[in-house]
């Protein structure tokens, strides 16, 4: 089994990283499937809708071919929006899961070999990380770090019980960006993160305890060295920002900091090691690359850690 995290201070490029494992794994002539996204984004990947997902990773792979006809695209999101707005007789929603039960739109966990995942979701209690706890400023709040602790811990439990559960038991290769490693971004410090939640009131968390029962593999993590200043943090934000809407994390150098020198040094070991103890579970392996190596420096290393793992 492979449950691999891609992770790492924020502007350090998971979603380009995730892509290129996409990309490699598809040439590997593995079958891929995307399950990043809204409710609507998983629902596209159920079974009842197998003549329309067998060819493509994802909904919006999808609504971007232009060889698929209109008329098909619309009739599954009408019938996409019946599930989450009508349900079933008893009007409950119909999400998508891989568990076959009356609550759930069935995904049949042998239509990829490789399962693409993301943290926080854009569904449920994930939408809520990016709308409201990453962007407090927006909704005239202030960043709470331990209402974020909670929140995360939500959809874990629901992307574990709903997803992650099934693809494990069955030895599927899961690649997700982030995990309860965001930890780093959480978890109080005395001196530059007071505001934070204490660790053992993080860790025992509901959705928590799942996560550090049932830990990912492995972990690459992209990131600075441990004496990262604010000033170098700055400089590499002007250059990658692009333009974004920027969060409220992504504002704060001297938590930025912080951040990374939790990512860069042996304290997300330590996190690992006292997280996954009470549960008895392996910690995962952590791999470390550098956050100012080129993309393509990155993909070729990260490609040739991958092939080792799956190919010893």
């Amino acid at each position: 089994m492979l449950d691999l995290v891609i992770a790492g201070p924020d502007m350090s490029g998971t979603s380009t990283q995730i892509n290129d494992l996409i990309s490699f794994f598809q040439n590997q002539n593995k079958k891929v499937r995307d399950l990043r996204g809204t409710e609507i984004d998983a629902l596209w990947q159920a079974e009842v809708f197998r003549n329309l997902n067998e060819d493509h990773l994802s909904l919006k792979d999808c609504l971007e071919d232009e060889a698929v006809p209109r008329f098909i695209k619309d009739d599954f999101l009408k019938k996409a929006v019946d599930l989450l707005v009508s349900g079933n007789t008893n009007g409950d929603l119909k999400i998508a899961s891989c568990n076959r039960n009356e609550v759930s739109t069935y995904i049949n966990p042998d239509s990829a070999e490789v399962w693409i995942m993301e943290e926080p979701s854009k569904r449920g209690s994930g939408q809520v990380c990016r709308t409201i706890e990453q962007h407090r400023s927006k909704h005239g709040s202030e960043l709470d770090p331990v209402s974020a602790a909670h929140t995360h811990s939500v959809y874990r439990l629901d992307e574990f019980l709903r997803f992650r559960r099934v693809f494990r038991e069955q030895g599927k290769v899961i690649i997700r960006s982030r995990s309860e490693e965001s930890g780093c971004y959480q978890v109080q410090d005395n001196e530059f993160w007071p505001q934070g939640i204490p660790l053992e009131d993080y860790l025992n968390l509901p959705g928590h305890k799942i996560a550090f029962g049932h830990p990912p593999t492995h972990i690459f993590v992209v990131c600075a060295s441990e004496d990262w200043t604010r000033e170098q943090y700055l400089e590499l934000k002007s250059a990658r920002s692009g333009g974004r809407l920027i969060d409220d994390h992504e504002a704060l150098a001297d938590y930025q900091v912080m951040v990374n020198r939790r990512y860069a040094s042996d304290w997300l070991e330590n996190f690992y090691e006292h997280g996954c103890k009470p549960h008895g579970s392996t910690p995962p392996k952590i791999f470390r690359f550098n956050i100012y190596d080129s993309k393509e420096e990155i993909r070729k290393q990260m490609e040739n850690t991958v092939m080792a793992l799956i190919m010893p």
